[in-house]
């Protein structure tokens, strides 16, 4: 029985500094100066501050800046996979629309994961 309950301890310990790894991942995060650069056919067509709240449509595709976050609203396109993609919030995040030719990223101070 002490075996286990050694077991126990052993993968709660793991359990509970995972947790707090992710939490202060999470926490330190630095969201300031996060810019949203939207480009069309490879060339920028707007630089927006991401805390501002702003609608903007780029070759058909709607895209939405609105409090921190970016999403695509609406596009023309046959498969709606940069629609479904939903919301970006952090540094090094994109959101691509292949048939329309838009590319949307987010660049700034935040935590650049590289995955």
């Amino acid at each position: 029985m002490r075996k286990y309950k050694n077991d126990f301890i052993l993968i709660g310990s793991l359990l509970l500094i995972a947790i707090l790894g992710l939490v202060l991942y999470f926490s330190l995060q630095k969201k300031d100066n996060l810019r949203v650069y939207v480009y069309y056919n490879k060339e920028l067509v707007e630089t927006i501050d991401i805390r501002e709240t702003k609608e903007i449509v780029v070759n058909d595709v709607v895209i939405l800046v609105d409090n921190g976050s970016v999403s695509v609203q609406y596009s023309t396109c046959k498969d709606q996979i940069c629609v479904h993609q939903g919301k970006i919030q952090s540094a090094g995040q994109t959101i691509t629309c292949l048939p329309q030719r838009v590319f949307i990223q987010i660049e700034g101070s935040g935590v650049d994961v590289g995955i």
